[in-house]
């Protein structure tokens, strides 16, 4: 959640600019919207999580 939230600020403060590929910012971006996809929600994340800890 902290990577998203930096994310978007890394996008928003330059404007436009932050959405062209030759910044950096439009890369991290990129990448941490595809691990929100990829590794599942917030709240999925929490029940592996606390399953995990549960279980041992």
């Amino acid at each position: 959640e902290v990577a998203v939230k930096c994310a978007n600020e890394g996008v928003r403060i330059p404007g436009g600019y932050g959405f062209i590929k030759d910044y950096p910012a439009e890369k991290f971006y990129r990448d941490v919207k595809l691990c929100t996809i990829g590794e599942g929600t917030s709240e999925i994340q929490r029940l592996v999580i606390a399953r995990q800890l549960l279980k041992d």
